[in-house]
């Protein structure tokens, strides 16, 4: 018998999309700046590329600075 699909054998259905940044940013952090710079990426997806890029920088530079602020 060849090593092809059988009859009644399960058929792998399509993978499952990845999340899209809305459903990553759903639940608050607890740290405002955090959750005030991640806010920025919800619609993200509706801006064009220059305008996705200038928010990515700005979110990764917001994040930054947190962090910074934490380390003291």
């Amino acid at each position: 018998m060849s090593e092809t699909a059988h009859a009644g054998a399960a058929v792998p259905g399509p993978r499952p999309l990845p999340p899209t940044p809305a459903d990553v940013l759903t639940a608050p952090t607890g740290d405002d700046a955090v959750d005030e710079a991640l806010g920025r990426l919800r619609d993200v997806q509706e801006l064009d590329l220059r305008g996705q890029l200038a928010t990515f920088e700005a979110v990764h530079e917001a994040l930054q600075d947190r962090l910074a602020d934490s380390e003291g």
